[in-house]
């Protein structure tokens, strides 16, 4: 039992553990495939290149001619504004988005400031172009651009072999963007063509600066190229690419991810089989920037008179927040969903983070703090957790009322741990406790505590908002003054010791010093709200023992039925040995003697009193075994 007792102990310390170990090993899957798909062991290609752009009938097989480099008109923009959403930003160069800025105010703290896109010339979203094709699109081409409504923008090109048009729509309360684009081919009497459509988005990190506010707890606030395939999210750092292009294929969507901001770009999906999309991503110039093309199943056999391409694509640009981004998967009218919202990974409890995640919203609604929301929060799961709680701390107590006895049995048989293992349970049995009691609650509570961990750790809702602003202004970034973890150090010391200390020394020592180590030294690289969160729970847990310890009327009344039943065994264990003493004197033939009081007769009194101290003295003294002798009385002279 006591065996069980340890287990049950390390069940606990390994469930926390697991906290800590979810993002390395349970997190964002590293790398894409390399662009051969054939490994990381070849050497990476000296300067990779798209193959958006190039032509089957140019003279050498490569780009046709970049009309770019010719003089252009100047650039026009159109733009949307939704205010307290985002600003979307089209040019006629490319027929592209090349700005999505968000609105909130608390990005500008960002390195982004805001901006989803690199904001370079020949840069943006929705670039389209055909590769390995007969007819190709000048790079840099001028678009019309006309804008239609407050949501709806339209641009057309049209060259000598090909008609585009792109219809884009905006549904700001969702962020999402949605082009849909029709490609009508010019194909002379009698050829053929063969197109192969790309749908290009770039982003752009700075090396520099790619692990910023990166730790073991938290990713760095940096982009870098994601896509979402065959159920997973596989992420490239900017490193990577700019070391060797990546590859992937089937693609439900790709783009680029920061821990709290996305720019993913959904393809919707084939009917019957007609196509698949795959994606590239290559380093492109200055260092930094990375370049995603979405390529499209080739269409072969083109000829004069088919009807048009219709290809549609929806992008969601904007915060990491859960609610958003599943609203935005509805939104999208794609089948099957996009999955945007996968990217938020609430772990194997998130049936229990999502409601809680719904909690934090509502609260933050009422009173306007995010560290507020924390707090209240905690509150409302330590109340749902009570009355389990409740019933670990008073079965602790039972168990620490037994520690003197279960420390005087480990002594006694520390060499015979069958005969330990047997007293341990008649002891539990005698006293009608049982000690998977105290660890089971707190084991049922596990998944609530997992659940708001991972919840903490991933909400974009918590991004750059601030607790007390010049203290703690990002509660998913450490405190920058490490105040709250040596706080919070120095509160899991005293809680631990109001804690009913029912284990062996080894164990009462890694519960009293080694918990509050741990998560003292972890919290200097945890997110100020998980943080939050844990103090919180720290200072209730704590104001909970003070409770239990001093006026819970069950808690002092089961200690003192505890007492009073190790006083009875005590009283009838001394009795059993005192009888057993005596039974051991009689049978080796000497009876021990009764120890009777002394008792002295009145005649001795009488001599004491004629005769001084000394007749005292020699008085008779009887004992229950020797009858008093008779003495003479003494004559008296006249």
């Amino acid at each position: 039992m006591q065996d069980q007792g340890k287990r049950l102990l390390l069940a606990v310390v390994v469930a926390l553990a697991f906290m800590l170990v979810w993002n390395r090993f349970f997190g964002p899957k590293p790398d894409d495939k390399p662009a051969d798909g054939s490994g990381a062991n070849i050497a990476a290609p000296v300067a990779p290149r798209s193959v958006v752009g190039s032509s089957t009938e140019a003279p050498t097989g490569g780009k046709t001619p970049a009309l770019a480099e010719a003089p252009r008109s100047p650039e026009q923009k159109i733009s949307l504004a939704f205010p307290g959403k985002f600003t979307a930003t089209f040019s006629s160069y490319n027929g592209a988005l090349v700005s999505f800025k968000l609105a909130d105010p608390r990005y500008e703290r960002d390195e982004t400031k805001g901006e989803l896109l690199p904001g370079k010339p020949d840069t943006g979203a929705f670039i389209v172009d055909f590769a390995r094709s007969t007819y190709v699109l000048p790079r840099g081409a001028e678009w019309k651009g006309t804008k239609v409504s407050d949501t709806e923008v339209h641009y057309t090109l049209s060259t000598d072999t090909l008609d585009v048009q792109k219809v884009f729509t905006i549904q700001p309360d969702v962020f999402l963007v949605r082009m849909k684009l029709t490609v009508q081919f010019k194909v002379p009497a009698g050829k053929i063509a063969t197109q192969q459509l790309a749908v290009t988005a770039f982003a752009y990190q700075n090396p520099e600066t790619a692990d910023k506010g990166g730790s073991s707890q938290s990713m760095a606030r940096a982009w870098f190229s994601s896509t979402y395939s065959d159920g997973e999210i596989l992420h490239t750092p900017v490193e990577d690419v700019i070391e060797w292009p990546r590859f992937q294929t089937p693609v439900t969507w790709s783009g680029f991810e920061h821990p709290y901001l996305l720019a993913a770009y959904a393809p919707q999906a084939a009917k019957a089989n007609e196509y698949q999309v795959e994606k590239h991503t290559f380093p492109e110039d200055p260092k930094g920037m990375m370049r995603t093309d979405l390529l499209y199943t080739p269409v072969m056999q083109v000829k004069q008179g088919d009807p048009p391409m219709v290809r549609e694509i929806v992008a969601y640009l904007g915060p990491k927040n859960y609610t958003s981004l599943d609203k935005a998967d509805a939104a999208s009218g794609l089948e099957p969903s996009p999955g945007f919202k996968e990217t938020i990974d609430l772990g194997w409890f998130g049936f229990i983070g999502k409601p809680l995640l719904w909690l934090l919203q509502q609260f933050y609604a009422f009173f306007g703090n995010w560290g507020i929301a924390i707090i209240l929060l905690t509150f409302l799961v330590k109340a749902a957790t009570l009355y389990w709680t409740t019933k670990s701390m008073r079965s602790m107590k039972a168990m620490a009322a037994l520690t003197p006895q279960m420390k005087a049995l480990q002594e006694k048989y520390k060499g015979d741990r069958q005969r330990l293992q047997a007293e341990t349970m008649a002891l539990y049995k005698t006293h009608n406790v049982n000690p998977i009691a105290g660890c089971l609650p707190i084991l049922m509570q596990m998944p609530i505590w997992l659940a708001l961990y991972r919840m903490l750790s991933s909400a974009g809702e918590l991004y750059m908002q601030p607790f007390i602003p010049g203290w703690i202004d990002d509660l998913t970034a450490p405190d920058p003054t490490h105040v709250l973890p040596v706080i919070l150090v120095i509160t899991m010391f005293l809680q631990a010791r109001l804690t009913p200390q029912t284990g062996t020394s080894a164990q009462q020592k890694m519960i009293m010093y080694g918990m509050p180590l741990m998560f003292g030294v972890m919290s200097f690289f945890f997110p100020s709200g998980l943080t939050l969160y844990i103090f919180t729970n720290t200072v209730l847990s704590a104001l909970h023992s003070i409770w239990m310890n001093k006026f819970d009327k069950k808690s002092l009344a089961l200690v003192a039925k505890m007492k009073a039943n190790q006083d009875a065994v005590d009283a009838e264990k001394a009795a059993a040995e005192k009888a057993a003493e005596k039974a051991a004197g009689k049978k080796n033939g000497a009876p021990a003697k009764p120890v009777a009081k002394p008792v002295i007769d009145a005649e001795s009194v009488e001599a004491s009193d004629d005769d001084g101290e000394e007749a005292a003295e020699s008085a008779a003294v009887s004992t229950p075994s020797a009858a008093p002798r008779p003495r003479k009385k003494k004559k008296r002279r006249r």
